[in-house]
């Protein structure tokens, strides 16, 4: 049999592999979804069939859901959520219509060939192995500190699955772009603006729902969807540093004043919301990426037929990027926060360096600094330095010896810092009861003194406003007896909200001093006449619909450095790889064989923007935004070089 017979033949073999696969892993996921597994079953096999029917179709169905397809703090996951289902369907859709030999042959279309990006592809998924192999060897040592998914190889598996992701989608996209590099681009670039739009409304409901819209002097920081934060990161500031340019995409593509006008709204909402994140890098990485995209726009090559730009289109620009500039210096001068945050940054520089620092420290052999500790080990690792990076509490589902069918929490405050004490809590979503005071009762037991804090409020996962509390000191159960117990919560009535901003409300235990430990089982939270409000209150089902929320500390999850984190989990080598990966991309889309496609500027944009962002946050902890800058990494390397029908978009 001819060679190129052969390699088609095994080709189809891995991608028939690879299809099962991911359909297998995607259904048993989806089946066993803590909310409704029988409707998210249902859900995950239309979305399969659909994407069996339009190949290509994922290119624009995943960036739209990134930023809102996730239920954690429902269903209690973490180290996968519903993206994750999303994007198993789509791959397990693609890889099986690759096995499958075509019935006519797709239209040819030039493909980016070269040797270098292959090869430091390769690089990678070998470092994805090996950061797999570390991280199972690490973590079997014994164990020093219990902070549930974060110090367990479920982590390991939640920080490489976007690596995953993307060296399975690299076939389906390769195939997308061949098919037609113009339609894959307007594709993905319509995914964004779609994710945007349901970022945005998310993000103003939250601001409605807590500090308000026009409150600039709190200090509240927007999180948007993005329910990893909830140990803290950078997964709404990647987001918006990588997004924002299709944003600038939308406008400048837009074909009548009324499309122009929705673009250009979506704009002006989205300059709001990266200003009221009050993060520092949002302002840096998405001035630079939009500099960025305005200069390689203006140097563009164009068509010598392209068409010229309408007058109305020059003009309503320039009035854009006034209002633009106006809404900036307005809430510049209306927020004290925002200033009083650009004022600390030399003094918070200082500190994040000390963060790096201690985070390089943990690599103290060549080995590790070579290949890495093992994927997803710096939170446990960091821990491992002293009471500078202990966990300020967690929580774990555990049976008595010879009960192994009768489970209970048992809930840790931290190791010894005072100044963590209540920081952590575990908390589930319950139903507002307008008007009325709330009453837990629960079973408990400690063999020492131990303080804990139960609270229901008003919160959207960082943050609260209106809480009622009550603090509970228990001296200790003799010979491990249980004990029920029964509280009334004291504080303000909560209230709902405004009808198109709802407040979303949850219970939350946490151990109010250092040392603490306590089981707890059998809660039962009541209001007025409505009954049991929590669901898995036993914790028969493990910490399904329980999620852990952690205040304003979040040194050992982050080391706030995408290239650290690169180097201290995965090594020099990878990091090497990625590196160089990332620079070949940019290269492409700036001033390389791409730069004339179509969607060109705006990816060099989003990827500048994230790889200036990478300088103070990390990223590859955030699995969802990881993914799409892995995404659009593949898409600029594999774009072919334009042909002359593809130029002349036009000039804002």
């Amino acid at each position: 049999m001819p060679r190129p017979q052969l390699d088609r033949l095994a080709q189809r073999g891995a991608s028939a592999l690879a299809g099962a696969a991911c359909g297998v892993l995607g259904l048993w996921l989806a089946s066993r979804h803590p909310l409704a597994p029988a409707w998210v079953g249902a859900a995950w096999l239309l979305w399969l069939g659909v994407a069996w029917r339009w190949p290509r179709l994922w290119l624009f169905m995943v960036p739209a859901a990134l930023p809102w397809l996730s239920l954690a703090p429902w269903s209690g996951w973490i180290a996968v959520d519903e993206t994750d289902l999303l994007i198993l369907a789509a791959l397990a859709a693609g890889h099986a219509r690759l096995a499958v030999p075509p019935v006519r042959p797709a239209p040819a279309a030039p493909l980016a060939h070269a040797w270098l990006p292959g090869v430091l592809w390769h690089a990678l998924g070998l470092s994805l192995l090996a950061g797999l192999w570390l991280a199972w060897a690490d973590v079997h040592r014994p164990p020093a500190h219990v902070s549930g998914v974060y110090t367990s190889f479920d982590n390991s598996l939640r920080v490489g699955k976007s690596l995953a992701y993307a060296l399975l989608a690299a076939p389906l996209l390769r195939e997308a772009v061949r098919h037609s590099a113009r339609a894959a681009q307007r594709l993905l670039g319509a995914g964004m603006v779609a994710g945007l739009v349901a970022f945005a409304l998310g993000a103003l409901w939250e601001r409605e729902a807590m500090p308000g819209l026009l409150n600039f002097a709190s200090d509240y920081r927007i999180t948007g969807l993005f329910w990893e934060m909830h140990v803290g990161g950078a997964a709404i500031d990647a987001y918006l540093a990588m997004a924002v340019p299709f944003a600038v995409w939308a406008v400048v593509s837009a074909r009548s004043p009324g499309a122009w006008l929705a673009a250009a709204l979506l704009a002006q909402v989205l300059a709001y919301l990266c200003l009221t994140t009050f993060a520092r890098g949002v302002y840096g990485a998405v001035l630079g990426g939009l500099v960025v995209a305005g200069l390689l726009l203006r140097g563009q090559p164009r068509a010598p037929l392209a068409v010229p730009v309408a007058p109305w289109r020059r003009r309503a620009n320039a009035v854009l990027r006034v209002l633009l500039v106006v809404q900036v210096l307005l809430m510049a001068f209306a927020s004290s926060f925002m200033v009083d945050r650009l004022r600390a940054s030399n003094n918070d520089f200082g500190s994040r360096m000390a963060h790096w620092a201690r985070g390089v420290s943990i690599l103290q052999t060549p080995r590790e600094w070579l290949t890495g500790i093992g994927l997803g080990r710096l939170p446990e690792r960091y821990a491992d330095l002293g009471r500078a990076g202990e966990f300020p509490g967690a929580a774990v589902v555990t049976a008595d010896d010879g009960a192994a069918d009768q489970h209970h929490l048992r809930l840790y405050g931290p190791p010894t810092r005072w100044q963590l004490a209540g920081r952590y809590a575990l908390t589930q979503q319950v139903a507002l009861v307008p008007g009325e005071h709330y009453r837990l009762a629960l079973d408990l037991r400690t063999a020492q003194t131990v303080r804990l804090r139960v609270m229901v409020c008003e919160r959207h996962l960082l943050y609260e406003r209106d809480c009622q509390v009550r603090h509970l000191l228990h001296r200790g159960s003799t010979g491990g007896a249980w004990r029920r117990t029964e509280m009334d919560l004291l504080g303000p009535a909560l209230e709902p909200g405004e009808p198109w901003a709802p407040r979303r409300v949850s219970l939350e235990l946490a151990i109010a001093h250092p040392g603490g430990v306590v089981d707890l089982d059998n809660l039962e939270l009541t209001a007025g006449s409505r009954a049991q409000l929590l669901r898995n209150a036993g914790f028969e089902q493990g910490l399904a619909h329980w999620f852990p929320v952690v205040d304003a500390y979040f040194l050992p999850w982050h080391i706030d450095n995408l290239y650290l984190e690169w180097l201290i989990e995965r090594g020099v080598l990878a990091l090497l790889a990625f590196a160089g990966l990332a620079g070949l991309a940019l290269w492409r889309v700036s001033f390389g064989a791409a730069r004339g496609q179509p969607m060109a500027p705006f990816l060099a944009a989003s990827l500048a923007g994230g790889c200036a962002l990478g300088l103070v946050s990390s990223i590859m902890d955030m699995p969802r935004v990881a993914f799409l800058f892995l995404l659009l990494m593949l898409l600029a390397l594999q774009l072919p070089r334009a042909a002359p029908a593809d130029l002349g978009a036009p000039t804002p």
